[in-house]
């Protein structure tokens, strides 16, 4: 008996040893497999003008490859670059996904001037599968291969087009003058009133940011979606930031496994939009149904998007999961673009009351007391908040504009094959030697940059300006570029202006040295951007501004 017990236990030792030996011998064989085959394949032209893909990056996890790396914020195009010292683009494996990379002027202006030859609808379908879109509802998005044009690329009704009506809906409602001024006012007079609730003329120790990103989603999203979302959930704001912070991860299809505690809360913010989706159909009165917002489904382009999701025949929890990115979509740059703002505002002697100075021309009262902005000439006549604005944008935005190749397309020498993915970043141009002015290094935030910047004028007058070089859509591209640009740019900037407007106006802040972790612990330490997020837009702050802020009248 005691034989057979040793002889057990040894056994398990070995079999636990000689599984560990076997995945440690497989790691390590991919890897030397992978780094050999990059080596011998980058000799020389390395495949260029021979008709190859680029170049495959070493892995070590096979079948996984490089879906670790995307876990490490720009890690992976960091690494990208340095693999690639010329600037060549390179595929890099994520489970069943290839991927080519992106990075140089070159390169980016190719993809650009190519867009016609990628399509963001399969980001958007690889999002709807891994947010738990029913199979059904994902099939009829997957089935609409007419393209956004005015001219269909297959036969059909425009019935069932839905990219495109979706997507005109989207520019009309957030890229048209008019109404983009609608939704701000919306937002303007949210916003004032959750900013209202801080006792008057008392001053009060707070987080900065979780003040306002709490306070803004809800002005944001009411402005969007209505207020009846909230009322069936009253733990909204809180559910939405724990699904904010794992969004990129669920919407590539990380595996569960390694991020459980982001797909709880994607499952928490899904049952919510559900809880919601179905109320709207039962609520609203016929006679609103054309109104500009309405408490139920909130504002038109809402409604609208929602009726072309109902004659398409997408289902209301298929419905639920595609409203999912547009509320992310409303809140997940502006807000912590506004907060970097800020933190920015105050860091700065001097610039909160140069501000108020600016902006407070363009203010006006309603007869209710009501503070409320000319947003037309905020927006146009504000340099200092204007260039704030963009200099926010260029130094905290780590966009990556993903897209799948509908066609083969020759970049630098390289075949990139159809139904392969395109990426890129933001970040690393906008960080770059180009933005360098002497004082004023391009990883320093400078809040007079596009003021003085472009007053800068080369020795030579038939060479372009460093303004004009670094400005160039293939070196600055926070919304993307091509026919892949944000259309929701216009009405973010104007929330953004509007929201630091009103803080700047409703509030005398004063910041004294404190910072706290997200946890609220003490920092010794200021702020930085979360690179963990890299690719989502606007990186949030990974500390909190403590400060001591009085509604004044």
């Amino acid at each position: 008996m005691l034989y057979l017990k040793i002889t057990s236990g040894s056994f398990a030792v070995d079999v636990a040893a000689y599984i560990i030996t076997s995945v440690c011998t497989l790691l390590l064989a991919t890897r030397i497999f992978t780094e050999a085959r990059f080596w011998l394949r980058s000799r020389g032209a390395a495949g260029r003008f021979q008709g190859r893909e680029p170049l495959t990056l070493p892995y070590t996890i096979p079948w996984l490859g490089g879906a670790t790396r995307m876990m490490g914020g720009h890690s992976v195009y960091k690494y990208a670059e340095s693999m690639s010292p010329l600037g060549r683009p390179v595929k890099l494996r994520v489970g069943s996904l290839n991927m080519y990379i992106l990075f140089g002027p070159k390169n980016m202006k190719a993809f650009f001037r190519n867009s016609k030859s990628v399509s963001k609808d399969a980001s958007s379908i690889m999002l709807f599968k891994n947010t738990s879109m029913p199979a059904k509802d994902v099939q009829i998005f997957k089935d609409d291969q007419s393209g956004y044009g005015a001219t269909s690329l297959t036969e059909g009704k425009n019935e069932t087009r839905i990219w495109k009506r979706t997507h005109d809906l989207g520019s009309a409602a957030l890229a048209n003058g008019p109404d983009v001024n609608l939704l701000t006012s919306r937002f303007m007079e949210e916003f004032v009133t959750e900013l209202d609730m801080a006792p008057l003329e008392k001053t009060i120790s707070i987080p900065l940011y979780d003040f306002l990103k709490k306070k803004m989603f809800v002005a944001s999203t009411i402005s969007l979606v209505g207020t009846e979302i909230f009322r069936l959930n009253p733990g909204l704001v809180k559910t939405y930031w724990d699904f904010d912070d794992g969004f990129l991860m669920t919407a590539i299809g990380l595996p569960k496994v390694l991020i459980p505690k982001q797909y709880t809360a994607l499952d928490r913010m899904l049952q919510a939009s559900k809880r919601w989706i179905d109320s709207p159909y039962s609520q609203l009165d016929p006679k609103e149904s054309d109104a500009e917002w309405e408490e139920n489904f909130g504002s038109k382009f809402i409604r609208k998007v929602a009726e072309v999701l109902t004659e398409s025949g997408v289902s209301r929890e298929g419905q639920a999961v595609a409203m999912l990115p547009l509320i992310w979509a409303i809140n997940s740059n502006a807000i912590p673009c506004a907060g970097w703002m800020i933190f920015e505002i105050l860091k700065h002697p001097g610039l909160f009351q140069r501000l108020r100075e600016e902006v407070s021309p363009f203010m006006t009262s309603q007869s209710t007391g009501k503070t409320r902005f000319d947003i037309p000439n905020l927006v146009s006549n504000s340099p200092l908040l204007t260039s704030l604005y963009l200099e926010t944008i260029r130094t905290c935005t780590s966009s990556s504009p993903t897209r799948r190749l509908m066609q083969d397309l020759e970049v630098d020498g390289y075949i990139l094959k159809k139904d392969n993915h395109i990426m890129a970043s933001s970040w690393i141009p906008a960080h770059s030697t180009i933005w360098d002015v002497p004082g004023h290094p391009a990883n320093s935030f400078w809040p007079e940059r596009f003021i003085e910047m472009p007053k800068m004028k080369p020795k030579d007058p038939e060479e372009k300006s460093a303004y004009e070089i670094a400005m160039r859509p293939e070196n600055f591209f926070p919304y993307g570029g091509g026919n892949v640009v944000c259309s929701g740019r216009f009405f973010a900037k104007q929330e953004i202006m509007t929201a630091v407007a009103l803080l700047v106006m409703k509030f005398d802040i004063d910041f004294e040295g404190g910072w706290v972790t997200t946890d609220g612990k003490t920092s010794e330490r200021g702020a930085k951007c979360d690179e963990s997020l890299a690719g989502s837009g606007v990186l949030t702050p990974d500390r909190d501004m403590v400060v001591k802020m009085k509604r004044v009248r």
